[in-house]
């Protein structure tokens, strides 16, 4: 994972994502391949503060969209 922030990322969430940054939008995470975020509905997570970002991050689910799988 790829993190350019200075929000520390729990172990157990490090592998389900790809990479996370800000910028002038707010906060951003990729979800890895074979992950998604149920409340946001795709692989691609945006809040506008670290507490919100890390709320979704914490949600994150196994994915098999056609995406994932192959």
């Amino acid at each position: 994972m790829n993190n350019s922030t200075t929000i520390k990322i729990p172990a157990k969430y490090a592998n389900m994502l790809e990479e996370v940054f800000k910028d002038s939008d707010g906060y951003w995470a990729y979800t890895a391949k074979g992950f998604h975020s149920p409340q946001m509905g795709c692989h691609t997570i945006h809040e506008d503060t670290q507490a919100d970002l890390m709320r979704v991050i914490r949600g994150v689910k196994p994915c098999d969209c056609v995406e994932c799988i192959f």
